[in-house]
């Protein structure tokens, strides 16, 4: 007996919580391999598999903590982390993806120009309109029951517990949703001047025009802003990352906020690699793109050839996917686009391109940006939502596989052997 063979052997003969344990702290592709060793050890395995926590230890191992809370927020309702692993592991296989192309929310008139949306719980889209948010229903794509939002306002988010909303007169409305035990008066309130705002998820941010930098938690009784300091430079962005707010200048500085204080960072000067130093800050959503290209022009470093890459609108990260909108209603998907450890979408080929402009949508060029991208996780695939002043697009991504041998790279459900 050689010896593989001999501690296969002795492997086998290992009491089950044992084996359990040692089953646990495997990669998900590790242990799919090993259930063909004998049927005891397939049992095993299918039976851990049912169980939800060890996907979400899978989930937050391969693909990060930060990354798994987003993606599961906005995940099709009822999905397990069974099959939110799986999707997720399905994006390096984008371009061997089925597709399927939808449009809704079509603005004839000027009050339904579309602004923005946001994925919330239970699969409603949020969409921001001119005139009002209309909430709709991701799996009919026709508007649902819930009561829209009416008014002008220039800029709208959401999430499970609070909403915030932003007038032309930088007048900032938070809005706590019913889940609260809370009288009239606790459950909304109005912050002036906001010029900025980042809203976490249980912590509403803003900057006001003389710079100031204020906090609002929002699931305290009382909703009172709460001075955190002030800016000598003016404030172009704000970002969010483990658990810090994050400030880019105009003056191309980063700062952090600790302690009520602004520490500087790091400076985004002629040997940086601008778009992977404003990515590790999460200023990437927020930034104004024009300015980066001014940026990018001071500083000497080399502009696109590519004149899509030079109308950039919004870049959107998901994960190792990177999603670039132009003004043009072009639409381009990379996957990983790194060079040497560091984001570089511009020497990067893209793994899906669309191109969204139609003469009879966008009469006017300028109405013809793309300005929100987001993505749901739905069972083996995912749906890409991208939002046009005109209309809202619409693109779903599935994968069909054949049982076989080839699918040990990815998990899937495997039906149980009794012994």
């Amino acid at each position: 007996m050689s010896e593989t063979s001999y501690n296969l052997s002795y492997m086998c003969l290992l009491p089950t919580e044992l084996l359990l344990n040692i089953f646990y702290y495997l990669p998900a592709k590790d242990l799919w391999k090993i259930r063909g060793v004998c049927t005891r050890w397939l049992t095993i395995i299918n039976e851990i598999t049912e169980l939800d926590d060890l996907w979400r230890t899978f989930c937050i191992r391969e693909f990060g903590t930060r990354f798994t809370i987003i993606a599961r927020s906005k995940q099709k309702a009822g999905l397990n982390y069974f099959h939110l692993y799986r999707s997720l592991s399905l994006w390096n296989r984008l371009s061997d993806a089925n597709e399927d192309r939808d449009e809704f929310a079509a603005a004839s008139r000027m009050n339904e120009e579309i602004r923005n949306f946001v994925i919330l719980d239970k699969n409603v889209l949020g969409v921001h309109k001119k005139g009002a948010v209309v909430y709709y229903d991701m799996e009919t794509l026709k508007e649902s029951k819930r009561e829209p939002i009416t008014g002008d306002y220039s800029r709208y988010t959401e999430n499970d517990v609070a909403i915030v909303i932003q007038s032309y007169h930088l007048e900032l409305y938070l809005i706590k949703k019913a889940i609260f035990d809370i009288t009239s008066d606790d459950s909304n309130t109005t912050f002036s001047n906001g010029k900025l705002f980042y809203l976490t998820d249980d912590t509403l941010y803003f900057v006001t025009l003389s710079d100031e930098i204020y906090m609002c938690n929002y699931y305290k009784r009382q909703l009172k802003a709460h001075y955190i300091t002030r800016s000598e430079d003016g404030i172009m962005s704000l970002g969010f990352m483990n658990k810090q707010l994050n400030i880019l200048t105009f003056h191309r500085k980063i700062y952090t906020i600790v302690n009520n204080e602004m520490v500087f960072v790091c400076a985004l000067g002629p040997d940086s690699n601008l778009l992977h130093q404003l990515k590790e800050y999460n200023f990437l959503e927020q930034l104004d793109w024009r300015i980066y290209f001014q940026w990018m022009y001071v500083l000497n470093h080399a502009i696109p050839d590519d004149g899509l890459l030079r109308d950039i609108i919004i870049i959107r990260p998901y994960g190792d996917v990177y999603f670039v909108g132009s003004n043009w209603g072009v639409l381009r998907i990379y996957y990983a686009p790194y060079a040497d450890g560091e984001l570089d979408i511009f020497h990067t080929t893209p793994v899906k391109q669309y191109n969204f402009m139609e003469r009879s949508d966008c009469p006017v060029l300028s109405t013809c940006q793309i300005l929100q991208i987001d993505v749901s996780e739905i069972e083996d695939g995912h749906l890409v939502i991208v939002a046009m002043p005109k209309k809202i697009a619409t693109l779903k991504f599935t994968h069909t596989f054949n049982s076989g041998p080839e699918l040990a790279l990815v998990p899937y459900r495997i039906p149980q052997i009794k012994l």
